[in-house]
């Protein structure tokens, strides 16, 4: 067999196992836990099978990326909830040579409701990129991404307190507030209308580009996690500009809207040549949108199946 198709079978099938057992675990569906079982074994087998044969000596890229899922998959099943993404904390220090460490970094930041260290000026891709090299949209995307966790912690302190503390309100209101109108000219940058309406949205097709897929994926779910800080602070996650009549009624609608965006997204990446590559990094915004589509079984399906 060639050895990219080797490569390419070991990298899904571990892929795979990743996807389903994390959607298991976070959903407590133990139907996919148990696949995600059955898929470990298939994806070890494999694993052996590749590094058994002469012409892989182990550095073929889709065996390093088998063998790192199934190293995240036995933090998973073997200990504590969170332990699959504190190891990501390290590498995503790396951020000059391993640029797709800073989204897991975020996440971990995030799964932990703490403060991510990305989100400080030192560390804005503006400011670790080599002289001469500019970022890349989605560089810009995770410097945004990475104020999401410390928010997210300060709304949870701000909110348990006996008492309101105006200033710590109108501080994080200005943060919030800040995130929100980065990621609108963020979006900007994007070949993608953003309006909330189904008339709209139905007529619009999801971009060419599946990395520019995956970030208005991961930007939605980024949008859809600052919902309850927004509506604490009174700041607008979706500008008047931008939303439809149905908005006028109820937020949840927009809400909707974003949520089947990203399963739209999603589906546009998982149906091209670098599924396999980025497969991985669809996981979180559909989780996402997977807790704002409890009420419609058909939609939770139509997650399922990318998640499988």
């Amino acid at each position: 067999m060639n050895n990219s198709l080797i490569a390419s079978a070991a990298r899904m099938r571990g892929l795979r196992v990743l996807a389903s057992t994390y959607f298991g675990k976070a959903n407590r569906d133990r139907q996919a836990c148990v696949q995600g079982l059955h898929l470990y074994s298939q994806a070890l087998k494999q694993l052996q099978n590749d590094l058994s044969t002469t012409s892989n000596s182990g550095t073929e890229l889709g065996t390093i990326m088998s063998v790192l899922c199934l190293c995240v998959f036995e933090n998973m099943v073997f200990s504590q909830t969170s332990a699959w993404l504190m190891h990501y904390e390290g590498a995503g220090r790396l951020r000059q040579i391993l640029r797709f460490a800073w989204y897991f970094a975020i996440l971990s930041a995030g799964h932990q409701r703490r403060h991510c260290f990305l989100d400080q000026p030192q560390w804005e891709s503006t400011q670790c990129l080599p002289e001469g090299e500019a970022p890349e949209r989605i560089d810009l995307l995770y410097d945004i991404f990475a104020q999401t966790p410390g928010i997210v912690y300060d709304y949870d302190e701000l909110r348990q307190r006996p008492r309101r503390n105006s200033f710590a309100t109108r501080f994080l209101r200005q943060r919030v507030q800040s995130v929100i109108d980065r990621f609108h000219a963020w979006l900007q940058t994007v070949p993608w209308r953003f309006i909330p309406c189904s008339d709209h949205n139905d007529a619009q097709s999801p971009p060419d580009d599946a990395m520019d897929c995956v970030a208005l994926a991961l930007s939605y779910a980024m949008l859809l996690c600052l919902v309850q800080p927004c509506e604490f602070l009174g700041v607008a996650l979706i500008g008047d500009e931008n939303t439809g009549t149905e908005l006028e009624s109820d937020d949840s609608f927009a809400y909707k809207f974003l949520a089947l965006d990203i399963c739209r997204f999603a589906e546009k990446v998982l149906q091209g040549q670098e599924s396999a590559n980025l497969a991985l990094f669809l996981i979180y915004p559909l989780q996402i949108a997977w807790f704002y589509l409890q009420t419609n079984e058909a939609d939770l399906t139509r997650i399922r199946g990318m998640m499988n």
